[in-house]
């Protein structure tokens, strides 16, 4: 029998980039609240898809923003912090609206 295999993706980005509904369809159940008020996600929220012997651990987390209270400051340091655990970043742009200049590598 083959030895499963997890691989730990953080879903990253600025606020409101779709990152959830990503997750969600990635998963095929809805695990993470989609909203277009900013900065639902609040937490890190994991989802597992397993495929054969792999397992694709997605972690959700709250967008990309500069911080301007307490709150908002722990919800960054949550989405850097999740970023440095991971295998790889996915990071994720809206492609409906404008690159913001953050976005540019």
């Amino acid at each position: 029998m083959a030895e499963t295999k997890s691989i730990f993706l953080t879903l990253s980005g600025r606020t409101n980039a779709g990152k959830s509904t990503l997750l969600n369809a990635l998963i095929g159940e809805k695990i993470a609240s989609v909203s277009s008020k900013p900065q639902t996600t609040r937490t890190r929220i994991t989802g597992i898809l397993t495929q054969d012997n792999t397992q694709y651990v997605f972690i959700d987390t709250p967008g990309l923003h500069k911080p301007k209270n307490k709150l908002s400051g722990y919800m960054l340091k949550t989405a850097e912090s999740s970023a440095t655990d991971s295998d790889a970043v996915l990071y994720v742009i809206d492609c409906t609206k404008k690159l913001h200049e953050q976005d540019e590598i």
